[in-house]
């Protein structure tokens, strides 16, 4: 399977990091869909009725190679999409005085000619609330795997190096190209929000197109 290569701004501080990561912020809680709150020491003990997990304003950043992040593959259109996953504890990005958000989720994925992935020929990125698209010929490739540029703080990923008003991605940053891609666990269907902010990020299983449609999150991408 050809994997993708993430290379993070220069000044990035929080880094792709496993889902277990966040039973090691020291304080962190659960919100039960009730309203309770309660530790959260295991990932099983997330709330069957969803919740939030609540991080305490003294969580460290975190920024550990080789990092890890998960894969899985969704037949569609004729194409076998091999999605990449990233968490990060923290997005800390802010537009117009909003989006800063605990816990965050982004991905890109792969759609490939056969199973294995070795013949990838369309690539799309999450950025925000949407994405971007692009043939794999048209992008930046190091022995043959895709490079995304993964924005400082919002963690959206790009096709090069950018800098606009919304997001920096100067691409000089830790070259992440031997991440750990793990498969998913059931908290990947887990229906609750990880992070207590009020646009903290959906469980993976619960992004609609991203998860269930990647062919027409795809072609829904800019």
């Amino acid at each position: 399977m050809i994997s993708p290569i993430l290379v993070l701004d220069s000044k990035e501080k929080w880094g792709p990091l496993p889902v277990e990561s966040v039973l090691g912020v020291q304080g962190v809680r659960v919100i039960t869909g009730e309203g309770s709150t309660r530790p959260l020491r295991a990932l099983t003990d997330l709330p069957r009725t969803g919740g939030r997990i609540d991080f305490p304003a003294t969580m460290k950043p975190a920024l550990e190679r080789p990092g890890v992040g998960y894969h899985r593959m969704v037949k569609q259109s004729g194409l076998f999409w091999h999605q990449f996953w990233a968490f990060y504890l923290y997005n800390p990005k802010k537009y117009v005085g909003r989006g800063a958000h605990e816990g965050d989720w982004e991905f890109v994925q792969l759609g490939c000619t056969d199973e294995d992935g070795e013949n990838p020929v369309l690539a799309t990125a999450s950025q925000h609330h949407s994405g971007g698209k692009r043939e794999v010929w048209r992008m930046v490739r190091k022995t043959g795997r895709p490079v995304f540029y993964v924005a400082r703080d919002s963690h959206a990923n790009y096709f090069g190096p950018t800098s606009d008003v919304e997001d920096t991605a100067d691409g000089r940053g830790l070259v992440m190209d031997q991440i750990e891609w793990r498969p998913f666990g059931d908290w990947a269907m887990w229906p609750g929000r990880w992070g207590n902010s009020d646009n903290s990020p959906q469980s993976p299983g619960h992004q609609g197109a991203r998860w269930h449609q990647p062919a027409v999150f795809h072609g829904q991408a800019r």
